[in-house]
């Protein structure tokens, strides 16, 4: 996977960039002409975006301990401060992707890219500094509150992190490539889950104090964002990007960003819509949490116990991950999206059917069946609604329709979040409407799939003539004759002798980056 990347390296081979260059040092300087290295740099911010989201919940486990059961504040109060800091991150996210997705293809990726990493650090340094003495006379719940406007300002750089990272991995590779290392970076995510665990473990199992122990994991958010950022510094735009900007410069109609935008809109309804409805499932999975606690009653229910728990259900979503790297090219991406969608689907189903003898006759099948709908997550949707967008939008719209795409996700996130818990998930009849619910919505989410997700295969991705796009969705009858159009504008470019330019990729290109 490390090789050699001069040809299609992610840096520019003019002159000036050669000198700088020669200024880096040089450890520094092959790190960067690899694609593990860019994987590495790129995929610094998704294990930051899985830390940070996925590490407030262990720390939850404190302030309930801390301030719940002391009765320093009540379970309402509580309640209302947890909602407040799980919403403030995920809208947070949503304006991220958006604003920063569009200025990434306004200013370029590596400005932007740099911006995202500050402000991360910044919030999660923001977050460990919470102080309940910071307004006289306030209440021990201020922490919360700062903690929630800290969280904001994060949120707003992990949502960058999405289309940024995305966009730089696919440009920073042969097209063949682009989906093994879109996919590689994503899986950051699930370190990012682990070493949360991790941490919060290890600051726990070493006699931390409650305090020290949260403000330690908040603070250690900064981490990782904070030693890849020298990093995102010495970082070139993309030549994929370079190439639009000189294109735009020359003022070519080719690279209009509105005229593009439009031959893609049946693109962005499905990677949007499918975002969208995914993770209504991914994260209402959280609600049977209290069952699969029951099932791993055997590590107690002190601090150290449920930290324990948390650690086995991510062991579980790892080899997902895994096997969406080594499948994904082999599969396909639109094979693999709905095959992960029909096999949750079922799995759900056969949950809630059989939820009450699971639950009470074979609780370790129980667990098992859990355990395979994180496995179809990552090795599936979760994992191709991130590498969809990423390929198949041009260089001078693909971070905006990545951005929107990952947008409508979390929006998804929001409606699912708020939708389950009025199904009273907490009773056995609850849950059974809510697993049930999460199997039609998968089910939807395979339909939407099939209709508005192309099939393509690498060489695809290089668009040759204008007005192509890569597939063709959602009028398939109609793919006949929107062929024959391009290969009688093919011929009529042919007999007058113009290039087959596209949306910023000549013939040549295609061959360069194909090779």
């Amino acid at each position: 996977m490390v090789a050699s990347m001069s040809s299609e390296s992610d840096y520019s081979t003019d002159d000036c960039k050669d000198v700088k260059a020669e200024k880096r040092p040089r450890g520094v300087q092959q790190c960067l002409s690899t694609e593990m290295g860019r994987v590495l740099v790129a995929g610094s911010g998704f294990l930051a975006d899985g830390y940070d989201l996925f590490v407030i919940g262990l720390v939850e486990m404190i302030f309930e301990a801390e301030y719940v059961k002391t009765g320093i504040i009540t379970e309402s109060e509580y309640s209302w401060a947890k909602g407040t800091m799980a919403s403030s991150a995920l809208l947070g996210a949503v304006l991220g992707q958006i604003v920063l997705g569009t200025l990434a293809d306004r200013i370029g990726r590596r400005v932007v890219f740099i911006v995202t990493a500050v402000l991360i650090i910044l919030g999660s340094l923001l977050s460990a500094m919470a102080s309940p003495n910071l307004i006289a006379g306030r209440g021990p719940d201020q922490v919360f509150v700062q903690i929630a406007i800290a969280r904001l300002i994060m949120g707003f750089g992990i949502g960058g992190e999405y289309p940024l990272s995305a966009s730089i991995a696919a440009e920073g590779c042969t097209k063949r490539r682009s989906g093994t290392l879109m996919a590689l970076v994503f899986s950051n995510q699930g370190s990012g889950y682990l070493l949360a665990c991790l941490v919060m473990i290890f600051l726990h199992g070493t006699g931390c104090s409650n305090e020290v122990t949260w403000r330690g994991a908040l603070a250690f958010g900064a981490v990782v964002p904070g030693l890849a950022l020298p990093f995102r510094m010495m970082m070139h735009e993309s030549d994929d990007f370079e190439k639009v900007l000189k294109q735009r410069e020359a003022h070519q109609a080719n690279v209009d960003s509105r005229k593009t935008m439009k031959r893609y809109t049946w693109h962005l309804i499905g990677t949007a819509a499918n975002w969208f409805l995914w993770d209504i499932v991914w994260y209402s999975n959280g609600l049977f949490s209290q069952d699969i606690a029951q099932v791993l009653n055997v590590f107690g229910e002190d601090l150290m116990g449920k930290f324990t728990k948390k650690l086995i259900i991510v062991l579980c979503m790892l080899p997902g991950f895994a096997l969406s790297v080594a499948f994904l090219n082999k599969l396909g991406r639109k094979n693999l999206q709905i095959l992960g969608y029909v096999a949750i689907a079922i799995l759900f189903f056969i949950l809630g059917l059989g939820y009450n003898w699971l639950k009470s006759s074979s609780p370790g099948l129980f667990f098992v069946l859990y355990a395979m709908t994180f496995l179809f997550a990552n090795f599936g949707p979760n994992t191709t609604t991130y590498v969809i967008p990423g390929e198949i939008f041009p260089s001078q719209i693909k971070a905006t329709f990545h951005g929107f795409s990952a947008a409508s996700g979390k929006i998804g996130g929001v409606v699912g979040a708020e939708l389950f818990p009025r199904l009273d998930p907490k009773s056995d009849h609850g849950k059974v409407i809510c697993l049930l619910l999460c199997a039609f919505v998968a089910v939807a989410g395979a339909l939407f799939t099939f209709a508005f997700t192309p099939r393509y295969a690498a060489e695809t991705l290089e668009v040759k003539l204008p007005g192509e796009t890569v597939g063709y969705v959602p009028l398939r009858w109609q793919k006949k004759d929107h062929a024959s159009a391009l290969q009688a504008h093919s011929d009529a470019s042919d007999a007058t002798g113009s290039d087959n330019a596209s949306d910023g990729c000549s013939v040549e290109d295609d061959t360069h980056n194909l090779a």
